[in-house]
């Protein structure tokens, strides 16, 4: 296993010099007709050792492919999929989508009852879980065949899409956690925008500012005392961590500290009292429509992911910015793979979900549909590709990764096999002492005495 060190210099290598490959211009592909020479694309990824998009041939077959996200990442894989379809005529895509807990609500529901889809998108947080438990096939047998990986980073597939030896998922993007900004609050208010690279110190001095000048119209940052994920960040920015091995990791302290700054903001009135920030959705669900920052009740919000700019800029348009994850001794934003696509070990049709996979990650076509909304593409050549299109905000959530990068980020950690209780369990606890149903004390000592027994449950 390779160290924190080694992977992020390698990381860093592909990531940095994406600024520089908006000369490169790659071939158009000629089409999709299986009476025609197969596109550049087709041959690309068979160079690769990947499907590619030549059309096949064959038994009817029914793919159920299953995905979370906003609008506009509906109506974008709506289109990949018919053009998948119009390439494959033997295979029929079922789509499945939702919001992102709706997402996993119904997986968790349709794993019960071994129904899960064929081809899943998967997060980094559930990834290591799911392929634990037998849930995601292994796409091993199908890496440099239907599926290509050569364009792929090495790193990311050993470290982040591999459980266990099983190649459980392929990741589709880079990412990094950030804060959102409403830059309308700020201007209202006459308040400079917080810097790239803010301590809380100076994210909550800002938003004192803002309430001088606003009073109780806006607060200046969204309460996310209940995230798990974003109290993860907080300790790698404090030089500490959420995990050791199986179990928690942490040093209680450091979550008294967590607990105890967002209790004073709320006092204060910086961030919204708890019944408020419980009727949002949760930070997860990234969807610009629904949440705090668009409604303009807060200022600052996260943390999320550079891939979720797109959506908030689509409906905000200028009003959005991006800044780094708050810092300490160390900055708080992490690198990920933004998210896998998985197949179902049940598939009954493994080799064409591969097939699915591989179009969507590797090729031009699908590029072509789905662009960077899920984030800037994980395929080398892909990204090669699209940079002649790279609009303005491309060319921003570019800088933004190059930034983290260079900044000495950590890795996102999923965590041991009960993460994603352990995860909502935090929530639950974290929302009793929000409400004064609990001391800090009290929540520190149950959250760690509640998420041992379930560690201890499932390793």
């Amino acid at each position: 296993m390779m160290n924190r060190r080694t992977k992020l210099s390698k990381w860093c290598s592909l990531a940095l010099p994406m600024a520089l490959i908006t000369g490169l211009i790659a071939g158009c592909g000629s089409g999709g007709n299986k009476e025609v020479s197969p596109s550049s694309s087709a041959v690309a990824s068979a160079s690769a050792g990947g499907a590619g998009t030549e059309v096949s041939s064959g038994d009817k077959v029914e793919l159920r492919f299953s995905w979370w996200g906003s609008q506009g990442r509906h109506d974008r894989t709506m289109k990949a999929i018919e053009k998948f379809e119009e390439l494959h005529p033997n295979i029929k895509v079922k789509p499945e989508y939702s919001s992102w807990d709706g997402y996993w609500e119904k997986l968790s529901t349709q794993v019960a009852a071994n129904n899960e889809p064929d081809v899943m998108q998967m997060s980094v947080l559930y990834i290591k879980e799911y392929s634990e438990r037998g849930i995601l096939a292994d796409l091993n047998p199908f890496a440099g065949k239907e599926l290509g990986v050569a364009d792929l980073n090495a790193d990311i597939l050993a470290n982040q899409g591999t459980v266990g030896g099983k190649l459980a998922g392929i990741p589709m993007a880079d990412n990094a956690s950030v804060l959102l900004i409403n830059k309308g609050i700020f201007q209202q208010a006459g308040v400079e925008l917080p810097k790239l690279d803010s301590t809380w110190e100076e994210i909550f001095e800002s938003a004192r500012q803002l309430k001088t000048k606003l009073g109780g119209n806006a607060y200046g940052v969204f309460d996310s005392a209940p995230s798990l994920e974003a109290f993860m960040y907080y300790l790698f920015s404090e030089g500490d961590k959420l995990y050791d091995g199986n179990k928690l990791g942490y040093q209680d302290d450091n979550l008294k500290k967590w607990l105890q700054m967002w209790e004073d903001a709320r006092k204060e009135g910086l961030a919204p009292p708890a019944n408020l920030t419980a009727s949002f959705l949760p930070l997860s669900n990234a969807d610009p429509n629904k949440d705090a920052l668009l409604k303009g009740s807060v200022a600052i919000m996260g943390p999320t992911w550079i891939a979720t700019l797109p959506a908030y800029e689509n409906i905000m348009k200028d009003n959005v910015d991006m800044i780094s994850y708050p810092r300490g001794q160390k900055t708080g934003s992490v690198l990920q793979t933004s998210m896998f696509l998985s197949a179902s070990a049940r598939s009954k049709h493994p080799k064409e979900a591969a097939m699915l996979i591989d179009f969507l990650v590797n090729t031009e076509e699908a590029a072509d549909l789905l662009e960077t909304e899920r984030g800037l593409p994980e395929n080398k050549k892909v990204r090669e590709y699209l940079s002649p299109k790279f609009t303005d905000r491309d060319k921003k959530m570019i800088a933004m990764l190059e930034h983290v990068s260079g900044i000495e980020p950590a890795w996102y950690d999923p965590g041991p096999k009960g993460a994603g209780e352990v995860t909502k369990l935090f929530e639950q606890i974290v929302q009793k002492q929000q409400f004064g149903q609990a001391t800090i004390d009290q929540a520190v000592a149950e959250f760690r005495s509640q998420a041992d027994k379930v560690f201890e449950k499932n390793n």
